[in-house]
């Protein structure tokens, strides 16, 4: 006679095993690459899965060069440049929960917040901002936008 617990214990086992099978990130969504081919330090893109796009740190550039001029510009870029990216993966700034600004001074804040707050839809993701040693390639400023729930137009 089979008890209760062993058949409870086999169908555990056997669901168990169907919850692990693996499965590939890539499945559900591709790696959106915008801005992958300007250069490792240029370059710039995400990772979709489950529904969520992951960014890399993003920088102002365009065309493959650093946009010149200043804090205001270089943080304008970077936010149109994150722009793209979303737009690629299907989605927009409407619906970022979280960014990661990294300033090269934190001085600047001031001037990128402004174009931040400018520039981007209310309400607000929710934001940390930092002041890193350098950042690679000499530019001011880099922003992450970390997690985004996805919209499908």
């Amino acid at each position: 006679m089979v008890s209760f617990a062993s058949i409870i214990s086999s169908c555990l086992f056997i669901a168990g095993l169907a919850a692990a099978t693996p499965t590939s990130k890539l499945a559900e969504q591709p790696v959106v690459t915008y801005l992958g081919s300007q250069g490792r330090i240029l370059s710039g893109g995400a990772f979709t899965n489950k529904g969520i796009v992951f960014t890399s740190g993003t920088v102002p550039s365009l065309n493959g060069s650093i946009v010149p001029g200043g804090i205001e510009p270089q943080t304008a870029r970077v936010i149109k440049n994150i722009g793209a990216i979303l737009e690629e993966a299907g989605t927009s700034w409407d619906y970022v929960l979280k960014t990661t600004v990294y300033l090269a001074n934190m001085d600047d804040y001031a001037a990128m917040n402004e174009v931040y707050a400018a520039m981007l839809p209310s309400p607000k993701p929710g934001r940390t901002a930092v002041q890193v040693g350098k950042l690679p390639g000499d530019f001011l400023v880099e922003i992450e936008a970390s997690k985004y729930a996805l919209a499908f137009v």
